[in-house]
Formats: structure tokens, C-alpha cells, sequence
């Protein structure tokens, strides 16, 4: 979309559609339109150069074809072959194409002149050479760490192979990651339950699907949508339990609208019915879970959770409750899926309680591992950069414990992923030590909880260095910005994690050449490393190694083909059948089976079997309404709200509330309003719908940026994530949450006339 307007852009695209075929026998249409307009010349197809690559606005990575002219991005579609696109693509697949061309892109390295450091501070920014960028970058963090100590610098960023060399060669244990706010309790307990992290559901020989605020179709995650469409298509039921009306719910054979926060109830309830009832998968059960060796203690532990009990807790029948559980363990295959900030998410503080019912039930009727269920990723193992590029033995942190308490998690610390949501209270406290300098890349400031206090805390550190595509929130509070490159401009590969029916690999390529003065982030930490750590980055012969000689030694290791090879094909596949049970009977061989009865939880504290607990916040007469948080189908989190296109189509959030309750607090549609919690409140308008509960307000994400730097997504609606509370490792403690959850949903709120 370089330079182009929507109109000519739109122009473009039905040409580009012609020409390629992609009318699907509608070109007479258009031909047929035309006739009469003898003075209008029909659009010459251009020659264009076709590139496969990967879509990187989401998890997903679908697979996709570039089109360029000139080395100009102009038409792109989804790659028919790929596992996860299927050829299809969504409207910020499709909208990416407008990033490398975006006119508030970072195009140079830069650096502050303003010492002032907040919100809407003017930071004075000046352009400067990379070699004074990286240099500057290098010498401060070098000082920093003889001054200090390593411990007291604080890595906030995507841990990458060159991220973790360079925190790790340094010395420095603090890894600061998003999971706590997005999959941390998927992450943990599947893996401390079933053995690693799925992704994949057998929907197209699905029966009968159970969503537990499951809703990705809602928000248009092109892998998962596409496959549901297709279980729906074959005739199987869809029941949906979410308090807010949704695409997805619109669409469910059955909606139940239940209590924010109580699914985990309803989840019990069901355990409750499907044991007392014998509607169990027996042989399932006692062959590939440890349900046997523990039967006694679960069946004591199920036959409180009644449906009568659920139902005063859910608001759901209590007939309601059973029924549900009746079909779900007789209308087979079934299965329930869960994704993300769902309510098994991280959402809620009995999430991940939450997760583990969620499993016990799938167990139950034999769906994990099988046709129509839930299944284990086919994928690639791709050696890492250390196995590439072997290092010298890493220096022993003189301080092992990590600024946001994820030791104090064991399990937590065993997957090996970090915590957003105590850092600021840490820093602001200075425990468990002082922080001097944060490294921060792929991350906004603005995606944390409570981000205002981050904002505070930052703000105390001597040095920040941000790597970055947009001037997020996070550059804004940095000293050095480095230009990354857009996923439109760089090396790398994706595993089809979606799918659990045979490897897949699909390929990232230079599409267009690095624009301005733009590097990848691979060969920004490179360079960083052999300035601050060069022995770590270097390889046996010597000399320095590059990020795309990792790159193309891993593709070569893992696949055994050459990274040329792979961008010309776009995909490297090994088609198979899916064979139910194979995980499961590997499981078995080596004495595992799946833990219904979490002894590992045991082991470590915890409860073993998932125990009624309440959410964290419940409404009080100052915060009355549950805070619902939802994404909407044409933006990844913040990351698209500055995109012009994206924001024609969805241009702000509003607060969603049902007209009888806006009518008792005096409030009309569309007239602004403030959302309050307990620690902070955001102005937005009220859009009256009659689909939500009358205790809910619902908001969504990725709105509210206060970055000038944005010209296009600053001031557009209000973030949400003000709203909620961040945390200390010992409110987390206290709840017994093994994975450090950040109850980013766990808020209740007043709604009242601005």
C-alpha cells in the first residue's frame, strides 16, 4: 500500500483480483459492468513478482503470497497449502501489507534529548548513526552492570534465541514476558496435566462443541475459524456459555449466559453428573489417565459439586447444567476448546482451576488425542541458537532471583516464561533489589495491567533502550530506539502449531528490501552482543556468527533442505493421517498418563484436583457491574489501532452496557461516559445492547494509545487495561496459584456520566 490511497488501493485490489484469477467465474460481472462504458479502458494486468511468506499480525502465522511491482508490496492472499490459512486470510492479514509503508513507522535510530520522561512528554527525539545507537546502547549497559550488578538489568522482550544469548551471557535473571496476561495458565497446567501446550481441535469431525467463553471465530483467528466453520457445516451442536453476546453465540445452537468468572462451577458440575451418571469413556479413562489410581478421592471430591450448588453460584439452571453435561458425554466426539485470554486464560484468579476441569471433562470422554477432539501438535523441532551456535558456559547470575518473583512459582519457573504483572510495584519498591535499565523489545508498555504505574516505575530507571516497528507507548519512555524491520523485510520460519495432523513449516522472506535505515531484531541483538559479550556471539572458527546463518543452519538441521529451497516452495510439509491415541500410547510406553489427579500439583502445594474458588473482585455497591474484556475481529491488540484501514472499520471501543441498566444510572447511547475501578478510569462512549448481561460492562482491547508518535491510533478510544489491577508476588502467594495468573478480566467497575 505504499503510497497509494484507500480509493486507489481498492482499485488496485480488483485488478490484482482479475488478473490472478481470483474472481472464482465472476469475471463476466465485472466485463458485463463495463460494456456499456465503451470510454472506460479495461485495466492492463501488470507482471508482478509472486513471493510465499507468513503473515506475522498474529499467533497464527498463516501462510500467504506476496504480489510486488517494483519492489512495492500490491496484492497479497492466503497460501492454499498451508495448514493454518487454508488460503484464506482476514482483514488484518490482509491490512499488514499497509505497515512497511506506514508514515509513522521508525525509520532511523534515534535518541532523547528530554530528560522528562511520562506520558505525553515530548521526548526531543533526535536522529542518530547505528554505530552511535548501538555503541551508546553497549557502554551504558556495560557501565550499568560493573556499577550494579546484571541483576539490575531487567530484559522486557520477546525471548528469542539472540535475546536469551545476550540476557543470559550478561548475567541477568530477570525475564519479563507477557504470558502471566495471555496463556500462562494453558501453558502450566497442560503441561503439568497432559504433558505439553495444545493448540489443535479436530472441529470438522466434531459433534458436539462446548465453549467455556471460547470465541475465536469472533475474532477472526483465520486458523481455528476456519476449521469450526467446517464442524459447523457437518451438523455438529454448538453451545456457547459467555454473559455477552458474540458472533459466536449468534451463531450457537444454545447460548447460556452465565456469571463472569463462575465457569469454573458450571465446569464441576458437569465432572459431578458425568461420574455420578457412569457417562464416563471407561476404557479411555482407565488406559490413558490416572483416574484409577486415584478413583476413591475424585469421586469424594466431585460429589460436592452439584448442579444445584453451581446453579446459585452461575445463574444457570440447575437442569440446565445437567443437561449439558449429558450431551456433552453422549453427542461423541465432543470436546471443549480453550485459547488464550479466554476465561481458562489467565482471566480470572480461578482460571487456571478452570483449565484443569476443562481437561478433567475432555478426559472424560475420551477426546484428547482422538478424532473430533483435542489434538497434540504435529511440529518441527528447529535446533535453538545455542545447539547452532554453541557458547562458552554462561556466567552464574550472582543474584538468581528475578525481579518479578517467578522463582517463588516453581512451576511457573519450569516452563521457563515471565510475569508482567508485579513488575512495576517491584521496581516502584525496589525489591527484591534496584532495577537501573530495561531492554525492551516486542512489548507496549501499554499491554500491562495497571500500565500507568509501569509508566512510574520506568521512569526511574537510568537507561532505556526499546527496539521497535511503530513509536509505541514503549518508545516513548525509552532513551535509544532501534528500528526492527517488518515481518514484510526479514528471515525466519513458523511451525504450524494449529494443527495436529501432520508437520508444517512455513517460511518468512524479504518480500521488499528493509526500508529507511531498518534492521531485524536478530541482527540488532547480534550486534549488541558483540559489543557488551562478544565471546558469546561468535562462532568455533572465531568469527562472528549472523542471524541469518542461524537461520539457515537451523532450516537446514531441522528440515534437512537449504532456506532457499524452503522460500521458493514456501512450505515444507509431511503429509500423514492423523492416528488417534499415538501421543497417548507413546505417553503410556514411558509410564506417563494423563494427570486428572495432578500429582504434580501435589507435589508442590497445590490442589490436585480443581476446588471451588471464587473469583478475585466481586461487585460491591461503589463497583456494582463485572468488567467484561473482548478483542474485535479487525485488530490484533494494540499493535493495529494505528492502522488507517483497520480503524475505518473499527475506530474505537465503547463501553457496552444493556439499556435497562444505562437507563437506572440516567445514561443514553453514545453519550460519553466514565468506567471506574479500583485503581484507575477511562472515558469512553456507552453503546446500549441488549445482548449483555445487566451487571456487565463490556470493553474491548487494544485501544486508548497515548503515543503522539502514532498519528493514526493516538486518542482513539480508552485502554482498558487501565482498569486493572496489577500485583505482588504475594497477593499471587496467597491465592495459591501455581502459575502467576494476571486476572486480567478479575475487575469490577461503577459506569457513570462524564
Amino acid at each position: 500500500m505504499g503510497g497509494t490511497s484507500r480509493r486507489e488501493f481498492l482499485k488496485m485490489a480488483v485488478a490484482s483480483a482479475a488478473f490472478l484469477g481470483l474472481c472464482s467465474g465472476n469475471e463476466d460481472i465485472i466485463l458485463n459492468a463495463l460494456k456499456f462504458q465503451p470510454s472506460i479502458e479495461w485495466p492492463k494486468p501488470t507482471i508482478m513478482e509472486k513471493f510465499y511468506t507468513t503473515c506475522g499480525v498474529c499467533h497464527s502465522n498463516c501462510g500467504i503470497i506476496a504480489h510486488t511491482e517494483d519492489g512495492v508490496i500490491k496484492f497479497v492472499e492466503g497460501n492454499p497449502k498451508d495448514l493454518h490459512s487454508g488460503g484464506k486470510m482476514c482483514a488484518k492479514g490482509i491490512a499488514g501489507s499497509y505497515l512497511p509503508y506506514a508514515p509513522d513507522r521508525l525509520k532511523y535510530p534515534m535518541k532523547r534529548t528530554n530528560p522528562e520522561k511520562g506520558i505525553e512528554v515530548d521526548p526531543g527525539w533526535v536522529t542518530i548513526s547505528w554505530d552511535e545507537a548501538l555503541n551508546t546502547t553497549a557502554e551504558k549497559l556495560k557501565e550499568i552492570k560493573e556499577t550494579y550488578g546484571p541483576q539490575s538489568i531487567i530484559f522486557i522482550a520477546s525471548p528469542t534465541g539472540y535475546v536469551e544469548r545476550l540476557r543470559k551471557a550478561i548475567g541477568s535473571p530477570n525475564k519479563i514476558t507477557h504470558h502471566d496476561t495471555c496463556i500462562i495458565t494453558h501453558v502450566v497446567v497442560e503441561k503439568f496435566t497432559i504433558g505439553a501446550k495444545l493448540w489443535a481441535y479436530d472441529f470438522p469431525n466434531s459433534k458436539y462443541i462446548l465453549c467455556f467463553g471460547w470465541d475465536q471465530p469472533s475474532k477472526a483467528k483465520v486458523t481455528l475459524t476456519r476449521r469450526f466453520i467446517e464442524g459447523r457445516w457437518k451438523g455438529a451442536k454448538v453451545v456457547v456459555i459467555n454473559p455477552n453476546t458474540t458472533l459466536m453465540s449468534s451463531q450457537a445452537d444454545e447460548w447460556i449466559q452465565i456469571v463472569p468468572g463462575t465457569d469454573l462451577a458450571f465446569a464441576l458440575a458437569m465432572i459431578n453428573v458425568i461420574l455420578n451418571e457412569g457417562l464416563y469413556d471407561k476404557d479411555y479413562v482407565e488406559k490413558y489417565t490416572n483416574f484409577k489410581e486415584h478413583e476413591s478421592e475424585i469421586r469424594s471430591w466431585a460429589s460436592q459439586y452439584t448442579p444445584e450448588w453451581a446453579s446459585e453460584i452461575t445463574g444457570v439452571p440447575a437442569e440446565t447444567i445437567r443437561r449439558i453435561a449429558r450431551e456433552f458425554a453422549t453427542i461423541k466426539p465432543s470436546v471443549i476448546p480453550i485459547h488464550k485470554r479466554d476465561p481458562p486464560g489467565p482471566s480470572y484468579a480461578n482460571s487456571w482451576k478452570l483449565v484443569h476441569a476443562i481437561i478433567i471433562l475432555n478426559a472424560l470422554v475420551g477426546a484428547i488425542d482422538n478424532v473430533g477432539g483435542w489434538l497434540f501438535t504435529k511440529g518441527v523441532t528447529f535446533p535453538s541458537l545455542d545447539k547452532v551456535f554453541p557458547p562458552p558456559p554462561y556466567p552464574e547470575p550472582p543474584i538468581k532471583e528475578d525481579i518479578c518473583g517467578r522463582v517463588k512459582l516453581p512451576l511457573l519457573d519450569k516452563v521457563k516464561l515471565g510475569i508482567f504483572s508485579t513488575l512495576a510495584n517491584n521496581i516502584l519498591n525496589k525489591k527484591p533489589y534496584e532495577v537501573k535499565a530495561a531492554i525492551i523489545y516486542h512489548y507496549n508498555i501499554l499491554s500491562f495491567p495497571n500500565p500507568k504505574k509501569l509508566v512510574e516505575a520506568l521512569k526511574k530507571l537510568e537507561f532505556i533502550v526499546t527496539i521497535d516497528i511503530l513509536p509505541s507507548e514503549s518508545v516513548q519512555m525509552a532513551d535509544i530506539v532501534l528500528p526492527d524491520c517488518t515481518y514484510w523485510e526479514r528471515k525466519g520460519y513458523s511451525v504450524r502449531i494449529y494443527n495436529g495432523w501432520y508437520p508444517q513449516v512455513s517460511v518468512f522472506q524479504p518480500v521488499i528490501n528493509p526500508m529507511y535505515e531498518c534492521k531485524s531484531a536478530g541482527w540488532i541483538f547480534c550486534e549488541l552482543g558483540k559489543r557488551i559479550v562478544p565471546e558469546y556471539f561468535k562462532k568455533p572458527d572465531g568469527t562472528f556468527f549472523s542471524s541469518s546463518e542461524y537461520i539457515e543452519a537451523s532450516v537446514k538441521q531441522a528440515l534437512g533442505i537449504s532456506f532457499e529451497e524452503l522460500a521458493s516452495k514456501g512450505l515444507w510439509d509431511k503429509p500423514g493421517e492423523f492416528k488417534p491415541f499415538t501421543k497417548l500410547e507413546s505417553m503410556a510406553k514411558a509410564g506417563k498418563k494423563i494427570q486428572v489427579y495432578g500429582e504434580t500439583f501435589k507435589k508442590y502445594g497445590y490442589d490436585p484436583l480443581p476446588s471451588w474458588q471464587p473469583r478475585r473482585d466481586k461487585p460491591t455497591a461503589e463497583y456494582p457491574l463485572y468488567l467484561i474484556v473482548t478483542r474485535p475481529p479487525v485488530h490484533r491488540h494494540g499493535k493495529t489501532t494505528d492502522n488507517p484501514y483497520l480503524l475505518e472499520a473499527y475506530p474505537e471501543n465503547a463501553a457496552i452496557i444493556h439499556p435497562e441498566t444505562a437507563k437506572a444510572l440516567g445514561i443514553n447511547d453514545l453519550e460519553w461516559v466514565w468506567v471506574e475501578s479500583r485503581v484507575g478510569r477511562i472515558k469512553v462512549k456507552a453503546k446500549l445492547f441488549e445482548g449483555i448481561r445487566k451487571d456487565c460492562v463490556c470493553l474491548s482491547h487494544g485501544f486508548g494509545h497515548w503515543s503522539r508518535g502514532l498519528i493514526y491510533g493516538y486518542g482513539h478510544g480508552a485502554n482498558d487495561g487501565d482498569l486493572v489491577p496489577d500485583q505482588t508476588i504475594d497477593e499471587i502467594l496467597a491465592r495459591k496459584d501455581p502459575t502467576g495468573g494476571a486476572c486480567m478480566s478479575d475487575v469490577c467497575v461503577k459506569v457513570y456520566k462524564a
